[in-house]
């Protein structure tokens, strides 16, 4: 008898088993999840008492700084770790030589960071409606979700391009930050200006329509380097 051979999978099946792998080996190891969240925590209450209590737009303003540095930081600590496991495990080896392809490899990790990213976002607005008081109508409106959904894309762009970039460089902990810091302003600039505009005025103008633009344009700007030249560095 002729035994069965199982067809190859496809490329977006390539890409559901290693996002499901990746995610498996973050619930396993608990302390990847819980230390960025902590330490976002530990910056809203070092920052909490900065805040005046009598100024309301001074105070709106500080929070939201406040609340995008302490997103800033905690992602930097997940993006860091996006191609741990695979170095320490020699992955890459493997996956050269498999049928899996690299786009679909860097496809998988941008979901994975936008999973893991998305929780500790939400994990971090939480934390800051208790630490700081911001009121709840506040971060639950769509703007304030859009534009933070729009940061978070444009940072995962980033830190998965540096994380593949610095991966075999000497000293990548310490390369990673010094080349991620710089190369998020942009992001960071866009969002948390639009963000305090529309606190402000709460309209929809041309303001906000050209931080909201710029903010999409580097996005797909650092999506599109991190698919090409994520590839590139796998291989």
């Amino acid at each position: 008898m002729t035994q069965k051979q199982t067809a190859p999978q496809t490329w977006v099946e390539n890409v559901r088993t290693l996002l499901t792998h990746s995610l498996r080996v973050d619930i396993s190891s608990k302390e990847r999840l819980v230390t960025p969240i902590f330490f976002a925590l530990i910056i809203l209450m070092l920052f909490s008492f900065a805040i005046p209590e009598s100024d309301g737009a001074l105070r709106s303003r500080m929070m939201v700084a406040e609340s995008q540095l302490a997103i800033f930081f905690a992602l930097q600590i997940a993006f860091s770790r996006t191609f741990e496991s695979e170095r320490v495990d020699r992955i890459f080896d493997h996956l050269r030589l498999s049928p899996i392809s690299s786009s679909a490899f860097i496809t998988s990790k941008i979901l994975h960071v936008l999973l893991i990213g998305g929780g500790t976002m939400l994990c971090t607005g939480v934390l800051s409606i208790i630490v700081q008081g911001q009121a709840i109508g506040q971060m639950a409106d769509p703007v304030v979700i859009g534009t933070a959904l729009l940061t978070l894309l444009g940072l995962t762009g980033i830190g998965v391009l540096l994380a593949s970039i610095t991966l075999h460089a000497e000293g990548h902990q310490i390369l990673f930050p010094l080349l991620y810091f710089p190369l998020s302003v942009p992001v960071l600039l866009c969002s948390t200006e639009g963000l305090i505009h529309w606190l402000d005025s709460y309209r929809w103008d041309s303001t906000m329509r050209g931080w909201s633009v710029m903010l999409i344009a580097f996005d797909v700007i650092y999506l599109t380097l991190t698919i090409l030249l994520g590839t590139e560095t796998v291989d």
